[in-house]
């Protein structure tokens, strides 16, 4: 910052020149391609209204590094194509002429990014915006050289953020794959089946007192219930969505139906305590919640209450669900028009019981393996923004500059 501000004072004391976009930059819109020509293997991407490529071609008709506007759809998204390219008809080529580096003009347009989407048409569909509109934009144009240190400090910049991101994102996978894989072994006790002879731990590398209590309480192995034994099913019943409300209110409890996520809310409950819900219909059909509390359970789940907690912990059931939950959608879902899962085949699924002390020491060891990796899970994403939010503040600072003349200043 501090060369800056010295090249600033240096080069232009008395303030940067502003000046309108199509004045200083060319605007060309691209060439259609249709549907038909596009491949999904090509040497080109073809750059089109959206945000990523529409498909490829084995020629183009743009030069790498070229800044983009979509012209419709994600209407006034500007982007840098680091490569050569197809521009269809329904984005612009922006092409500076000498006074404007490239990547300067990039990184203004970039932290210009609301105000183009604000100019553009949003009561069309698709939505639209003008070469007219982006040309009647006033940017500012200090030297080269001042261009040419921005440039340089946010490529570094942006380059750090990207390996920040990279890096965080590889932990976020290792920490998701950690606790599958713990869930999974905890979970597993086709090696310690009753009907074996032995039950055979040495190959798994237990927690010292799970594996102790393995030993003294299931020394011959686990028995093996149908889960239509050991569960009931209970109350659920079909809502329409206009008696569901999107926002909690006083005396409102949650609704689970056949989503991954709540439903939405309700005035009454049909379910209290401890259950497990799986979705039977839909795109998430077998998929496996947790509830401990008030809740109404929609006609598209099934609700099942385990028939004596002292037998098995419900906690130790949805884990053990859960953990097989992509073989239950796998080979037990029907999958017609709208996946469907029959009630009777749900119930036909075999469940470990091994002795409660063990299921208390299973479930204690992923409650809390759990809570570490939601934690982790929410605190990455949040370091993610965060460092976004970071860049966009240097960002906005280098590139705002004192007007040569009296000049109205552009929301960012």
């Amino acid at each position: 910052m501090h060369k800056i501000e010295c090249l600033l004072q240096t080069l232009v004391p008395k303030g940067v020149e502003f000046r309108k976009l199509g004045e200083v930059c060319e605007i060309i819109r691209g060439k259609r391609v249709t549907k038909k020509e596009i491949l999904d293997k090509g040497k080109y991407p073809v750059v089109s209204g959206g945000i990523g490529f529409m498909g490829y071609l084995n020629e183009y008709n743009r030069e790498e590094n070229t800044i983009t506007i979509a012209q419709y759809g994600t209407a006034g998204f500007v982007n840098w194509q680091n490569q050569k390219f197809w521009a269809n008809d329904v984005c612009f080529s922006v092409i500076p002429k000498e006074t404007l580096i490239n990547r300067y003009l990039y990184y203004v347009l970039t932290n210009m990014q609301n105000y183009l989407y604000s100019i553009s048409n949003r009561s069309a569909i698709p939505y639209s915006i003008s070469s007219n509109n982006i040309m009647q934009i006033t940017i500012p144009i200090p030297p080269l050289e001042i261009q040419q240190e921005i440039v340089k400090i946010l490529d570094a910049f942006t380059e750090l953020n990207t390996e920040l991101n990279t890096e965080l994102n590889t932990e976020l996978k290792a920490r998701k794959k950690q606790y599958e894989y713990y869930q999974n072994m905890l979970l597993d006790f086709k090696d310690i089946y009753l009907n074996h002879k032995d039950a055979k731990m040495s190959a798994k590398t237990y927690p010292k007192r799970l594996k102790t209590l393995l030993q003294t309480l299931a020394p011959k192995g686990v028995e093996f219930r149908k889960l239509g034994e050991v569960c009931e099913s209970t109350n659920k019943k079909t809502l329409k969505i206009s008696e569901v409300s999107e926002v909690k209110n006083k005396g409102m409890y949650p609704v689970i139906n056949s989503g991954r996520d709540l439903y939405g809310y309700y005035h009454d409950f049909n379910n209290d305590g401890e259950n497990i819900t799986i979705a039977s219909r839909g795109e998430y059909a077998g998929f496996i919640n947790y509830f401990n509390e008030k809740f109404f359970a929609g006609g598209l789940c099934y609700p099942y209450k385990v028939k004596d907690t002292n037998e098995l912990l419900t906690k130790f059931l949805y884990f053990y669900l859960k953990t097989n939950e992509i073989q239950i959608m796998e080979n037990l879902v029907f999958r017609g028009s709208i996946p469907a899962l029959n009630k009777a085949d749900i119930e036909t699924l075999t469940i470990p019981i091994p002795p409660l002390e063990i299921q208390q020491e299973i479930v204690k060891i992923l409650d809390q393996f759990s809570l570490l990796t939601t934690d982790l899970l929410a605190g990455i994403p949040a370091e993610i923004k965060a460092r976004k939010k970071q860049y966009e503040y240097y960002r906005e600072k280098l590139l705002t500059f004192k007007p040569l003349t009296p000049h109205k200043e552009v929301k960012k």
